[in-house]
């Protein structure tokens, strides 16, 4: 079947998840799931490690303890939730009680007990569980805001979310209500989601809704970059620690922050969502594939090595905690090509693309030039969409490979230069002393500052630190 008809007729299939498939079926054991998906579960785990969790005030089991449920138990102000629920579904926090007795919310509206009876009742019936499945609920205590957050967040408490995978933090983010969430902290609803960085705890990039990313609290003149998050070293440590009591591997940990006990876990999550990467502008990916295989053996380590991998400049001792070489953003590299041809340039390292690629004339003097024939011949098309490139690069290479052996595969690229298919080569790279097999595009970049590129998939044997400033000539 020829190129055009694969386009015309090709199947939609929905790739699965690959971080589902990589880090949490694999890495997340059943019974650490069972944990992490039952909040009350979760609460008995993290007490019984002395990690801080908010007091629980009451639980509804089924139907008949609905029915004989003493509502004047409860305080005037509490957070309801379904044990089961999912991305904050079916949670309602109350602030305070009227001379009526009804509760009343972050929007000023009024609950009485049948309308609370009601609610209950969806939870009963798996509303907000994973597979809809029946539930149970749950009353805890509302946690005060903290003095931080009082300009930020618009009534309900923000909280902090750290993704965490072996022992390590691998990134965070302050979700802040706001009057269109309803005083909620929920991204779904309206809520803003703002970057931490890992090393110092402060704000970064953010994100509000259908605007996308913001610079200003909404409504107000205030930034939402460069927030210093208060306890922020014990949250490191609380994440790591609760890490390890669940035995989940890979984990996304919710906290709030009380003004006056300081952090509590409020749930933890074996499979968070990805809203989390466009709060950082940044890919979580690379993150997790940074932190594979290393060890951790105490949690003071967990916390310097996510530090160090994803909090902007890296402390000196990291390459003896992680046994990677720690390289500047542009480095002296020689490439070795087909039969030992070699060449010596200064290459950009990039950790915001996502492969190598190289110039025309470099690829040349390591000997593929018959990629560069492939290249000008006009057979690998350009300016095409993302959903034909990617169905495009099986075929094409299959179609290729006889013709070109020096072909390694062929791959759909989108860059600021247009949309194009991209032939990849296979060669060596040594950057300071360590050597290594990769794969590479070939592209014309004779306008461009260097003549190769190194990104992400290149780098799995380093550290790259910005901040570091080598002597190249």
């Amino acid at each position: 079947m020829g190129i055009t008809n694969i386009l015309k007729n090709r199947n939609k299939v929905l790739g699965l998840n690959k971080r589902n498939l990589t880090y949490i079926r694999k890495y997340n054991k059943d019974k650490a799931k069972e944990i992490a998906d039952n909040k009350i579960l979760t609460k008995t785990v993290l007490e019984a490690a002395d990690i801080p969790t908010p007091k629980l005030l009451a639980v509804i089991d089924d139907y008949r303890q609905l029915i004989n449920f003493d509502w004047s138990t409860l305080p005037k102000s509490f957070v309801m939730k379904p044990v089961f629920g999912l991305e904050g579904g079916g949670i309602d926090i109350f602030f305070n009680r009227d001379e009526q007795g009804r509760w009343i919310r972050a929007d000023k509206s009024r609950v009485s007990e049948a309308d609370l009876k009601r609610q209950c009742i969806d939870i009963l019936n798996g509303k907000y569980s994973l597979a809809q499945e029946p539930d149970k609920i749950l009353f805890e205590e509302r946690v005060q805001n903290h003095k931080a957050f009082k300009y930020y967040s618009y009534k309900g408490i923000p909280d902090i979310r750290i993704i965490t995978y072996n022992n390590i933090p691998t990134m965070a983010m302050l979700r802040l209500p706001t009057r269109e969430s309803e005083g909620k902290a929920n991204l779904a609803l309206g809520a803003v989601g703002a970057g931490i960085d890992i090393a110092t705890g402060v704000t970064t990039s953010a994100i509000y809704g259908k605007t996308g990313g913001i610079e200003y609290i909404p409504g107000t003149k205030i930034r939402v970059s460069g927030l210093k998050i208060p306890y922020w070293e014990s949250m490191l440590k609380y994440a790591i620690q609760a890490q390890k009591a669940t035995n989940l591997n890979f984990a996304a940990i919710d906290f709030l922050i009380d003004r006056e006990k300081g952090p509590m876990i409020v749930e933890m999550n074996a499979r968070p969502g990805l809203s989390i990467q466009l709060a950082n502008d940044d890919g979580l990916r690379w993150r997790l594939r940074k932190a594979y295989g290393l060890k951790v053996s105490t949690i003071e380590k967990g916390i310097r090595l996510g530090k160090d991998l994803f909090g902007g400049t890296i402390e000196a001792g990291v390459e003896q905690l992680t046994g990677k070489d720690v390289i500047g953003i542009v480095e002296n590299i020689t490439l070795y090509g087909k039969e030992d041809q070699e060449s010596s340039v200064k290459a950009k390292i990039d950790t915001g693309a996502d492969s190598t690629s190289m110039d025309k004339a470099l690829a040349i003097k390591l000997g593929f030039d018959s990629i560069i024939k492939l290249i000008d011949s006009g057979r690998l098309p350009t300016g095409i969409s993302s959903s034909e490139g990617h169905a495009l690069e099986k075929p094409l290479y299959e179609e290729l490979k006889d013709e070109y052996p020096d072909l390694a595969e062929v791959r759909f690229v989108q860059s600021s230069h247009g949309s194009s298919m991209r032939p990849y080569v296979n060669l060596s790279l040594k950057i300071q002393d360590t050597k290594f097999e990769t794969k590479a595009s070939i592209y014309d970049r004779s306008k461009l500052t260097y003549p190769i590129i190194v990104g992400r998939k290149s780098l799995f044997k380093f550290l790259v630190d910005p901040s570091k400033k080598n002597q190249i000539k």
